[in-house]
């Protein structure tokens, strides 16, 4: 921690209020005190706050309530007076660089920080950026070590689930990891899985007019959940962890719903049904409640096999957890 920022003013910018509480929380552990930052969730809310306080630190994602990050930034440079003009401005995004480079440049943006990255990651940024040297590179994270799942009985799935479903599905939660400052490196299902993990989460994506349901389910060892949590708020609580599991379940649902638009017809041609009703098919997604379970031997009660279903193992601090698809009839 660096006691020189304590007297500096942060303003803190994100859509979700699940990143601006980590990023509120890494900034207090770089040196910021907790009363000199604060959250915005929009632009009209930070341009708000720029009236009233003056920021030695802007941290924004991309994608805001009613703009996007890069907007904000050209009207903060444009009705900047002279000191102004030079407060620091950091995006924060999970996307490529390069694909906002020109307008970066153009309007002075300081630095680019790509999640996912860790508290030592972001301290050098922030360091770097209030000291001066704005060319600098984030530590690289320590490589995960590989392991292994474990194997238990377990039915195939009745049908094949087409590829391009399963990497809707695997990509949305890298993504949805992402924003826990966590990378999950996903690797090769063995076709079995035994949902040993302490915390369990799952929700349903429901499709009413053709009936269908998707049940996503999480399964995480307590280790793994619990350095997670450790990582980005402190002191871990253990109910906390758990709610926070239930969140991840939540955002995934949420990513992957556009994602699995394009798939209508393969989704509907997993399920049993006469070839007449193989028309065309559009279907729209609706996100239930998530739902989540801890304790080493606990029970989700949901029916695993006789149903279209697959499984992806992700890599994750050191351990590995499960993300196990259902598609079904209701």
């Amino acid at each position: 921690m660096n006691s020189t920022y304590q007297s500096k003013k942060a303003l803190v910018i994100d859509n979700s209020s699940i990143i601006t509480k980590i990023i509120k929380n890494f900034l207090t552990k770089t040196g910021f005190e907790k009363g000199n930052i604060y959250v915005a969730h929009d632009k009209n809310q930070a341009m708000m706050m720029f009236e009233l306080e003056k920021f030695d630190l802007v941290t924004s994602g991309i994608h805001l309530k009613d703009s996007t990050g890069i907007d904000l930034l050209q009207e903060i440079r444009e009705k900047a007076t002279d000191t102004e003009e030079k407060i620091p401005f950091l995006i924060i995004s999970s996307e490529d660089q390069e694909t906002y480079q020109d307008k970066l440049e153009a309007h002075q943006a300081t630095q680019y920080l790509r999640k996912p990255f860790n508290q030592d990651q972001f301290e050098q940024t922030i360091c770097s950026i209030l000291n001066g040297n704005n060319k600098s590179e984030p530590a690289d994270a320590k490589p995960l070590e590989s392991t292994s799942t474990q194997d238990s009985s377990w039915e195939e799935s009745p049908v094949e689930i087409p590829s391009p479903i399963v990497e809707a599905f695997t990509t949305s939660t890298v993504e949805a990891l992402e924003q826990y400052m966590t990378e999950a490196i996903p690797e090769v299902s063995k076709g079995s899985v035994e949902l040993k993990g302490y915390f369990s989460a799952w929700v349903d994506l429901v499709e009413s007019d053709n009936r269908i349901q998707i049940t996503m389910v999480a399964n995480f060892p307590k280790e793994a959940a619990c350095k997670i949590y450790e990582e980005i708020f402190g002191e871990v609580d253990i109910d906390q962890v758990s709610g926070v599991v239930q969140e991840l379940v939540n955002i995934i649902g949420g990513i992957v719903k556009p994602k699995i638009s394009p798939f209508s017809k393969e989704i509907a041609q997993l399920m049993p049904q006469s070839e007449d009703s193989m028309g065309k098919v559009d279907m729209t997604w609706d996100l239930g409640l998530p739902e989540s379970k801890m304790g080493d031997d606990h029970s989700q009660d949901i029916k695993l096999n006789g149903v279209a279903k697959f499984h992806v193992p992700f890599k994750i601090k050191d351990d590995v957890f499960h993300l196990v698809v259902l598609i079904q009839k209701f």
